[in-house]
């Protein structure tokens, strides 16, 4: 996936409910590599996406560090509908950036249970938090184990 480099301004700080997640009340550890953070706890497409299993078919899915800095300040923010099936790296979430489309595609398949309205509301908070409080969409995935076997995780990632 391609992201052009768009001028970065800063977001201005919103506070938003806290998303629930696996191992609420622990927060997770966020090693920094090359300015960027790369959770121990998530799984990574290449595609800059995280996803977080929250339950065996139940997965949160989002934008990572590296994308939210290149993307900076969202004008608008397009989420796919609740109930809607998404294939695996599908086209499925765009932000409108100084007048350009960025579109991203998903992590992994399933029906979307949820969306993060709030982001959808306050575009301008995109780059705030992208790995807690900004995560995009739930997902219903009867494949979640499946389609994260080539998400590397945390150590994995860094790697890469």
């Amino acid at each position: 996936m391609a992201i052009e480099r768009l001028p970065h301004k800063q977001a201005p700080q919103v506070d938003l409910p806290p998303a629930p997640r696996a191992g609420a009340g622990a927060r997770n550890s966020r090693p920094v590599v090359a300015g960027f953070e790369i959770p121990e706890h998530l799984r990574f497409h290449q595609g800059h996406a995280w996803a977080l299993g929250e339950s065996p078919n139940l997965v949160r899915a989002g934008i990572d560090d590296f994308a939210a800095k290149l993307i900076g300040h969202a004008e608008e923010i397009n989420l796919p509908q609740r109930g809607q099936w998404i294939r695996q790296g599908q086209k499925v979430w765009s932000f409108r950036v100084n007048g350009e489309l960025v579109e991203m595609v998903s992590p992994i398949e399933g029906t979307v249970s949820d969306v993060n309205d709030e982001v959808v509301r306050h575009p301008e908070t995109l780059t705030a938090d992208p790995y807690g409080n900004i995560w995009l969409l739930t997902l219903q995935s009867p494949a979640a184990k499946t389609n994260s076997r080539n998400h590397p995780k945390g150590t994995m990632a860094r790697l890469m």
